[in-house]
């Protein structure tokens, strides 16, 4: 499929949760420590990705709400996820239990 999937295959291993507008990663992804770490250099693989993350959700907080809801609901059922705890400012990410 290469580029052309939908968002949530795009989006994964991480998960948005509209709610507290946070991001989550699936904690059985075997990527999820190298990712994590990635997040500490901003031209990471990592850091592209969350990025290009962002700015689709962004667009979609106006025009499809309800998409970032369902899939985040979805995401919850199936997979174990933890918190990516990040800030605009910081270089220090880190994790924590469940969405």
């Amino acid at each position: 499929m290469g580029e052309d999937k939908p968002f949530g295959c795009k989006l994964y291993p991480l998960s948005y949760n509209p709610k507290n507008k946070s991001f989550y990663f699936d904690a059985d992804c075997p990527l999820m420590d190298p990712y994590i770490a990635g997040l500490q250099d901003a031209h990471s693989d990592s850091s592209l990705h969350l990025h290009s993350a962002q700015q689709v959700i962004l667009q979609l907080e106006k025009k499809d709400p309800a998409f970032l809801k369902n899939n985040h609901a979805v995401d919850k059922m199936y997979f174990d996820l933890k918190k990516i705890h990040s800030t605009a400012n910081s270089n220090n990410k880190k994790t924590s239990k469940k969405a």
